[in-house]
Formats: structure tokens, C-alpha cells, sequence
């Protein structure tokens, strides 16, 4: 019981020590200069534009919550927009934690109030992810198609390799390994295993049953372009980077996705990333780049974590649905 809970522990303070690191490395190697600048943009910026940026952030997460209940159908369930929305805010604010945790929390969050299989219902979620990964995979091909120069892309997509830890290949065998000869030794977590996998490869398949094409497409489309949008919104707050470029824009972008599926949320490592591309691409001023790449994430950052403890408090009044 003690190493069970001490495991959970260390999952959840080792990632986020890592980006508490890397957020010291970015402040310590940033001239007295260019933390006044920073907090003189952070005084200085025009909230207005923040404010939009953040009602395109709502508006994004209120339509992937509302283009999950296209992949519930098919299984039978049709519950509330408002469940779907907290179970998918609760899931963000728990991916601060541990990466990739806000899945399971999202797909459990949502069984509890809904009599629904969390197995089945992680499944759909596994659709989403996969979507998502095929649009950012479109967006990176985008990024590579608005480069004038084919240095500068070869430039960005080394600057996207440093931001992977060397750690993380060696790791990923090991826990496959673990893996495979927990389930060859333990038949009852085998057949635990088999049961779970079914259920997911059901929650998959729905993807296949969609009556909404379209409306389906739609939403992912707007959830893609909103993500631009905020950061553009973002620009548009600040003088000095408010004229940056559409180029620019998702190349940035695709930088700061990166760093927020290597730590939790992007703590540290986003802020690094996206000021290097900003920097080291664009010709940006130093001081303007730190300080935009803090305000784009510290801003969205506190916002998911607002809306995400109000779900976490509302979600407990919400009626359960058969």
C-alpha cells in the first residue's frame, strides 16, 4: 500500500520538478534586462486581446466537448453537453499533473456520472487523440509549406528534436517490457487486460458508425483553428510581435505543442521552445520573444486551471444520468 502510494506520488512530483527546472533555466538565463522587459510587457500588454484569445480558448474546449457526444452515440449514450464539458476540463486541469493522465480522469469523470463503460468511453477518447494527432501532423506540413527558406524548416524541425528528452525511447522499452511480462505471469491481469483492450477497440470503432461526418469534421477543424487563433490573439497584446507573421505563427505554434506533450502543460519548456523559434528564426528581440512566450503560456495555463477547478467543483452537483 506505501509503494503503491509512493509510486503515485513520484509520478506526479518528477514531472512537474522537471518542468519547475526548466522554468528556473529560463528565468536564470535571462538577463536582468530582459526580466524587467517582461514584466514591463506583462504591465503593459493589452488585456483586450487577451480577453478574445481566452473566449477562442473557451469556445474551443465547449466544441470538443460538444464533438465528443458525435463518437458517444454510437455506443448508446447521450448525456448532457454539460457533463461532456466538465469530464473534458477536469481531464485538462489533471494533464497538468501527469501527461496524458486527463484521459483516463476524463473517461472515469464521465462513467461516474453517466452509466457508461469507462473502457468503452476511453475509447472514443483514443479516436479523438488519434484525429488530433492527424491534424497536427497537417499543421506541421502547413508550417513546412509557409517556409520561404528550406534551412529554416530543417532549423525548426531540430529545434522540435531538442525538446524530446533522450530519456524518453529507453524508458518507453522498458515499461513495454514490464509490460509484457506482467501480463505473461499474472493471468488475472491478463484477462483484465483483454477486457479493457475490447472495450476500447469498441469505443473505436465508432469513429466507422458516425452519422455527423460533417458536423464531426467541422468541430475539429474550429478546435485546430481556434489553437491558432489564440496564439495570433496573443501577439496581437503585445507590441513588438503583434505584426508576426502567419509563418511565424505556426511554426511557434508548432514548437509550443510539442513542448506541452513532453511536460506537463508545457511548464518550462514551452516558454524555451517557442522564444527560440521566435529568436532564432524570425529575428525577434530576445526580450520581446521571453516575454511573449511567457504571457501566451502563463495566460492560457491559468485559464485551464480556472476552468478546470470551477468543473472539478460543479461537476460534483451534476445529476447522475442512466
Amino acid at each position: 500500500m506505501i509503494k503503491e502510494r509512493l509510486i503515485k506520488i513520484l509520478k506526479i512530483i518528477i514531472p512537474i520538478s522537471i518542468g519547475v527546472y526548466l522554468t528556473w533555466y529560463f528565468f536564470s538565463n535571462s538577463s536582468i534586462a530582459e526580466r524587467q522587459h517582461m514584466l514591463a510587457a506583462f504591465k503593459g500588454a493589452n488585456y483586450w486581446w487577451i480577453m478574445v484569445a481566452l473566449v477562442v480558448a473557451f469556445l474551443s474546449h465547449l466544441s470538443r466537448a460538444y464533438r465528443w457526444k458525435y463518437l458517444l452515440h454510437p455506443l448508446g449514450y447521450k448525456p448532457k453537453l454539460s457533463l461532456m464539458y466538465h469530464s473534458v476540463m477536469i481531464g485538462y486541469i489533471i494533464n497538468l499533473t501527469i501527461p496524458r493522465s486527463g484521459e483516463l480522469a476524463r473517461a472515469g469523470y464521465f462513467s461516474k456520472y453517466h452509466k457508461a463503460s469507462v473502457d468503452k468511453t476511453f475509447g472514443t477518447i483514443v479516436v479523438e487523440r488519434v484525429i488530433d494527432l492527424i491534424m497536427f501532423g497537417l499543421v506541421i506540413f502547413i508550417a513546412g509549406l509557409l517556409q520561404t527558406d528550406q534551412e529554416q524548416f530543417n532549423q525548426i524541425k531540430a529545434t522540435q528534436a531538442e525538446g524530446f528528452p533522450p530519456w524518453i525511447i529507453p524508458a518507453f522499452l522498458i515499461f513495454i517490457t514490464i509490460l509484457f511480462l506482467t501480463i505473461s505471469f499474472s493471468k488475472k491481469i491478463r484477462h483484465k487486460l483483454i477486457k479493457f483492450v475490447k472495450g476500447i477497440l469498441e469505443g473505436c470503432l465508432t469513429i466507422l458508425k458516425l452519422k455527423q461526418k460533417t458536423a464531426f469534421i467541422f468541430h475539429t477543424v474550429f478546435i485546430w483553428a481556434a489553437y491558432l487563433a489564440m496564439f495570433w490573439l496573443t501577439a496581437l497584446a503585445l507590441p513588438g510581435v503583434e505584426n508576426i507573421s502567419v509563418n511565424a505563427t505556426f511554426a511557434c505554434f508548432v514548437a509550443g505543442a510539442i513542448a506541452i506533450g513532453v511536460t506537463p502543460g508545457g511548464i518550462g519548456l514551452y516558454p524555451i521552445m517557442v522564444a527560440s523559434v521566435l529568436t532564432g528564426l524570425y529575428g525577434f528581440e530576445g526580450e520581446t520573444a521571453k516575454s511573449f512566450s511567457m504571457l501566451m503560456w502563463s495566460t492560457q495555463t491559468i485559464f485551464i486551471v480556472a476552468l478546470g477547478l470551477i468543473s472539478l467543483f460543479a461537476i460534483q452537483y451534476q445529476k447522475k444520468e442512466i
